[in-house]
C-alpha cells in the first residue's frame, strides 16, 4: 500500500526540483487535513520512539503500521487528490510537497524494518541525495501536536464515515448523488461546510444544508 501511495505521487509530479522544502510551504495552503497528518505524524514519531529507547521493538513497528495504513494512506492521499486534480497549481504543488514531506518521514521510520523498499522509494525523491541510512533520524515537535485539529478532522471523518455506512445499509450505490441535511451546533456545522469540496467528492454530496435549528 506504501508503495502504491508513492508511485501516485511520483506519478503526479513531473520534476523532483518542483517539491517544495516544508519550512518553505505557505501556510495560508494548510487545511484542516493537513494540520492533522501533521500532528498525528509528530504524535507517532514521539510514541515510536518513546518505544524504541523502552526497546519494545514491536510496538513501535504497530505505531508506525497504524500511521501508515489508516492515517497516511487511507486518508491523507484520499483527500490530497481533491487538490492534486484541481486547477490550483499553487494548491497542487503545495499538496505533493506536503504530502512527500510526511512520506520522507516514514521512510525513515519504515526503514530499521524494511530497508530495501525503503531506500528504494527514498531514491524516487532524493535522486540526487544521501542514501536514507545516512539521513537524520525524525524527531517530534510538541508545538505540532495539536488535539484540536485531529478532533475537527476526526469528526469529519466520522461524518463520512457515516454517509458511506448509511448508503451501504440502504442498498444506494456510491457513485449515486446525494444532499446532506445535518442539524449540530454551530462548531460542527461549520466544519462541514469549511469542507464541503471533500463531501462533494468522496461521498458525492452535491447540496449541503446545516445549521442548528434545521427541522
Amino acid at each position: 500500500k506504501l508503495w502504491n501511495c508513492s508511485r501516485f505521487l511520483m506519478m503526479n509530479i513531473e520534476n523532483t526540483n518542483t517539491i517544495i522544502k516544508f519550512e518553505k510551504l505557505d501556510l495560508n495552503l494548510f487545511e484542516v487535513v493537513d494540520y492533522w497528518i501533521l500532528s498525528k505524524l509528530h504524535r507517532t514519531i514521539q510514541e515510536v520512539n518513546n518505544h524504541l529507547n523502552s526497546y519494545k521493538l514491536n510496538e513501535a513497528i504497530k505505531i508506525v503500521y497504524n500511521f501508515i495504513w489508516k492515517d497516511y494512506c487511507d486518508w491523507y492521499i484520499e483527500f490530497s487528490k481533491n487538490r492534486i486534480y484541481g486547477d490550483n497549481d499553487h494548491e497542487r504543488i503545495f499538496v505533493l510537497s506536503f504530502g512527500v514531506h510526511v512520506l520522507e518521514n516514514i521512510l525513515k521510520l519504515l526503514h530499521p524494518y524494511a530497508p530495501y523498499i525503503t531506500d528504494e522509494l527514498w531514491s524516487h525523491f532524493n535522486p540526487d541525495k544521501n542514501i536514507l541510512l545516512h539521513t537524520e533520524w525524525p524527531k517530534s515537535n510538541n508545538t505540532l501536536i495539536e488535539k484540536d485539529k485531529e478532533d475537527e478532522f476526526n469528526f469529519i471523518m466520522e461524518v463520512i464515515i457515516a454517509i458511506r455506512n448509511m448508503r451501504s445499509k440502504l442498498n444506494i450505490s456510491p457513485k449515486k448523488t446525494a444532499n446532506l441535511v445535518c442539524r449540530g451546533n454551530k462548531i460542527s456545522t461549520n466544519l462541514i461546510k469549511e469542507n464541503s469540496k471533500y463531501f462533494k467528492s468522496l461521498v458525492k454530496i452535491t447540496n449541503i444544508k446545516v445549521g442548528e435549528d434545521i427541522v
